[in-house]
């Protein structure tokens, strides 16, 4: 087998404009005029594409950082950037930085490429414009690996500082479908509003050393695409968000955007740019280059900021995938507006509400997004849903209660409330499906999946759950309200612990406890459960199957015999098809497991 040496040797030999340094490959472009798509496909890890120096070079180096997007997508694909910049004189360097890492890693990458870049051209100081997450990735490399002294300004484009609900659904085992779809970072955890708001906004806005003033933040307002390149998904994801969020380019809300106390160009709506049109320069050249030769800022300041303590939710959430789900209204309830986003595009896809076929309605005003991936209906209510494509539907209910969440970090404590309702409040259930989907750096965790039950407070009138005894991480949550005469449903997380900047750079060790016992199969053959320990001693386990709205079905104490539990049982026969969740305790250990009636 050659050796790392001899292959880095003949790439070089065969492409003489190809460098290695320890963590990136550095390559040299021609002019703009003689860029070929050769030039633009890193060959094996993260790469520093050299633009060529300008003969009217201006002394000003420009650092491009993509986001989540590739490099082959983004900047070398009908993008003229490269040409724009380099007519105007500035040094163009193009940094590569790996696509399926979190902003922890991608932060110190882009810090090693300013060091590089700033000593290749003998400079003390650079501008950064960054798309998507490079944003944040450029937070990361500036406070946490301390190049701020490096960078002199900061553009952002669609950057989502307070992070995304894509990515807060994409948590969602059940719903990740819709993320993937979109080709991003298939690490999430680091995108999501709670992460963002929890931990990386208090990092780097509370930090002596934050230069607000160095940040630019352009946000776009429109999740339709100018370009050929946008993915039909981009409509899909932009239609959730809008509801969720409101304006939006597809991934990134506008409020999202806005880097607290930075300079931002536009108001919402005012650019109409989706997520990658957003950083192509037939669009924004002509924007961005005053900002670059002006020594002026914060001529228009962020002064508010997007917190998203709250999330509230008029709507319940379907999953194709649970026969169980049916519409649930009150009785003065006869027709709900229906968003529902579905893997068939519009042309092949049907659904069906109590086996009738539902037709879409029209496109009346530009508030509702009718588009390839996602269709909109009215229906009346009480109806089950099926189609012949997977789909999430959310069903809302304008006129009736509302459910909102609150994760109160300080106090270790989550809350829920009910407005609008003419019951007493204590008469509804709330049930949340919290799983540890990652360390406190980001990284993910596939963590169990356990069903916990809110405790009414009458002096509040609110629900709260205490998460004093959770271990440190990030967790996604699945709330679900529940009364005879509605269902609300809220997609969000919370985290539980801190780090400092200084942490950055140190290994996480996870606590485990490990419970021996394992699921045979994760589906329910024969109307049994069958589960299984390594040790052929008797034992007992108590077993508790939820459906995914976290709704208890049954439990149920089993013996083992020669280490094998077998619960066969009419209880399991009379489950309908669908997703459900199965707990199993044992003293003080706890492991549960997802499974599928079908």
């Amino acid at each position: 087998m050659r050796s790392k040496t001899t292959i880095q040797f003949l790439i070089a030999f065969l492409f003489p404009f190809i460098v290695f340094s320890n963590n990136f490959i550095e390559k040299q472009l021609p002019s703009p005029d003689k860029l070929y798509s050769f030039y633009s496909d890193p060959l094996a890890k993260s790469t520093i594409h050299y633009g060529k120096t300008p003969s009217n070079f201006n002394g000003e180096v420009l650092l491009f950082n993509h986001g989540y997007i590739d490099m082959n997508q983004l900047f070398f694909k009908n993008n003229t950037f490269y040409s724009d910049a380099y007519r105007n004189g500035y040094q163009v360097v193009f940094v590569g930085i790996i696509k399926n890492e979190d902003i922890w890693m991608n932060g110190e990458l882009l810090a090693e490429s300013i060091d590089i870049i700033t000593h290749k051209y003998n400079i003390g100081q650079l501008s950064i414009l960054a798309h998507g997450h490079g944003g944040k990735a450029a937070e990361v490399a500036m406070y946490s690996f301390n190049k701020n002294n490096k960078v002199k300004k900061v553009i952002t484009f669609g950057t989502p500082f307070w992070g995304t609900y894509i990515a807060d659904i994409s948590e969602q085992q059940w719903f990740n479908w819709i993320w993937k779809k979109t080709g991003l970072n298939s690490k999430s955890v680091t995108s999501t509003t709670y992460y963002c708001r929890d931990i990386v906004r208090p990092l780097f806005d509370n930090n002596p050393k934050n230069e607000p003033n160095k940040f630019i933040t352009i946000g776009g307002s429109s999740f339709d695409s100018k370009e050929d390149v946008t993915t039909p998904s981009m409509l899909t994801t932009g239609s959730i968000l809008y509801f969720t969020q409101g304006t939006n380019d597809g991934i990134t809300p506008y409020t999202s955007s806005l880097r607290p106390k930075s300079t931002f160009v536009f108001e919402k709506g005012e650019f109409d740019l989706n997520h990658i049109d957003i950083a192509f320069g037939p669009f924004t050249w002509d924007i961005v280059q005053p900002y670059l030769d002006s020594k002026e800022t914060n001529t228009r300041a962020v002064t508010t900021s997007e917190t998203n303590d709250i999330i509230t939710s008029d709507y319940q959430i379907i999953n194709s995938e649970n026969s169980y789900d049916i519409i649930v209204g009150d009785k003065n309830t006869t027709e709900v507006i229906v968003d529902v986003f579905h893997e068939k595009n519009i042309e092949t896809f049907k659904l069906f509400g109590n086996d009738v076929k539902l037709s879409p309605i029209s496109k009346k005003k530009k508030d509702d997004f009718i588009n390839d991936y996602s269709s909109r209906y009215l229906i009346n209510s009480k109806t089950k849903l099926v189609a012949n494509s997977r789909f999430a539907a959310f069903v809302h209910f304008p006129e009736g209660p509302r459910m909102s969440y609150k994760a109160m970090k300080n106090k270790q404590s989550l809350l829920v409330n009910f407005e609008d309702i003419n019951i007493p409040t204590e008469e509804i259930e709330v049930d949340a499906i919290i799983t540890k989907t990652g360390n406190l750096y980001g990284e993910p965790i596939s963590g169990d999946s356990f069903v916990y039950t809110f405790s009414f407070k009458p002096d509040e009138k609110q629900f709260a759950l205490n998460v004093d005894g959770f271990n440190d991480g990030v967790y996604s949550i699945y709330i679900t309200g529940k009364h005879p005469t509605f269902i609300r449903s809220i997609i969000s997380g919370f985290t539980v612990g801190n780090i400092s900047l200084s942490d950055v750079k140190k290994e996480i060790v996870e606590d485990e406890i490990t419970f021996d016992i394992e699921l045979k199969t994760n589906t329910i053959p024969y109307n049994t459960i069958l589960l299984q320990k390594k040790t052929t001693e008797p034992s007992k386990i108590l077993v508790k199957v939820f459906n995914a709205n976290g709704q208890l079905q049954f439990k149920e104490i089993l013996t083992s015999f020669n280490g094998n539990f077998t619960f066969t049982d009419d209880r399991i026969a009379s489950l309908r098809s669908g997703i459900y969740i199965i707990d199993v305790e044992q003293e003080e250990f706890k492991k549960s497991f997802r499974v599928v009636k079908e």
